[in-house]
């Protein structure tokens, strides 16, 4: 990993945009970086490089070209324990995040929404550089799509994403519906509560109806629901496979984002209660993100992931409010989320 850390540590020295990522299970680290400081733009999102598409797509979607691209393979990933001392967290606006789940659940009551994912940003002082943190999410989450993201005139992001949003390979696309959150128990199968399946099947049932927009029932293929890990959290999962839409790539992601798993359910009515009312913005956190090209797409959820200044870090985690949620436990929640980050920095 030497050679990658001096490309890196250069790249970042002379403020230069790249891009380092490694997808799920993969033993194989890529690095995208420019020779200039250019801001690249997509609308159609069909580029050949690595994209940050925001949570709102009337914003403007960066990509850094795959024009100068480096391969770095890891000999063998250890997986770090789970027992490592993780940062407190900043309690003090519990009451803020309490007080807009049950927002979201009068909205819920009154038929306006049948899911709101709603979220909060943890701020903590910066005591680490990205690059260190990127090199141990490698070695954390080998399952999950890591991925380390600076541009000048954008920002730094890292994160450990366990949602595929679009994949498409040869003739086929696939996407997922996730939901739902324990804590990973090793030899121990997750126990889900009533809730949590509800939630799940919102979500599935949401996805497969956006798909048929698209394509005839008899082309969407869905897989059973099963358990997905993500480092120390499970979640469950259900698959989709559809016919790839060549040239369509904008419309495809139109059409799917933000999933229920970030957004809710309606889509529009979530969408907009989660703008009027959280109190900050998403940027990047819970858009999408990813390699793409003439021949394949790579993109995934932007969760479990945070923004970097020298100054602080800021992490974003949020959770899935239905009519059975308790505003309590949706704050457990999102501090389990929270530490999946917070233990490396």
């Amino acid at each position: 990993m030497e050679p990658l850390l001096k490309k890196l540590y250069s790249l970042w020295e002379a403020n230069r945009p790249f891009v380092c990522y490694k997808l799920p299970s993969s033993a194989e680290v890529t690095l995208f970086f420019q020779k200039d400081a250019k801001l690249n733009l997509t609308k159609d999102l069909n580029c050949n490089g690595f994209l940050m598409a925001p949570f709102d797509l009337e914003k403007p979607i960066p990509f850094i070209p795959n024009q100068y691209a480096e391969s770095h393979t890891i000999q063998k990933i250890k997986v770090k324990s789970d027992e490592h001392v993780v940062r407190s967290l900043d309690l003090k606006n519990k009451s803020t995040f309490t007080d807009l789940v049950v927002k979201g659940k009068e909205f819920i009551a009154k038929g306006e929404l049948k899911k709101v994912v709603l979220s909060q940003a943890h701020q903590l002082a910066s005591k680490r550089n990205a690059v260190e943190i990127f090199m141990d999410l490698i070695q954390y989450y080998p399952s999950a799509m890591v991925y380390l993201w600076h541009h000048p005139l954008v920002g730094t992001w890292f994160g450990a994403s366990p949602e595929q949003f679009i994949n498409t390979r040869g003739d086929f696309t696939q996407t997922m519906a996730l939901a739902a959150t324990q804590t990973f128990q090793e030899n121990e199968a997750p126990k889900w509560t009533e809730k949590e399946i509800e939630e799940q099947e919102l979500v599935s049932v949401q996805v497969e109806s956006d798909l048929k927009t698209l394509f005839p029932s008899n082309q969407i293929v869905k897989s059973p629901t099963t358990n997905h890990q993500a480092g120390n959290l499970v979640h469950l999962c259900t698959h989709f496979q559809f016919p790839r839409l060549r040239g369509n790539l904008h419309n495809l992601s139109r059409v799917l984002h933000p999933t229920p798993a970030v957004g809710g359910i309606p889509k529009s009515e979530a969408q907009q209660f989660i703008l009027n009312n959280e109190p900050y913005e998403r940027g990047y956190y819970t858009g999408f993100f990813g390699p793409t090209n003439a021949s394949e797409t790579q993109f995934f959820v932007n969760l479990r992931c945070a923004s970097w200044t020298p100054e602080k870090t800021t992490l974003y985690v949020g959770a899935g409010i239905t009519s059975g949620s308790d505003p309590e436990k949706e704050w457990q929640e999102i501090q389990r989320k929270a530490k999946t980050l917070a233990k490396v920095l």
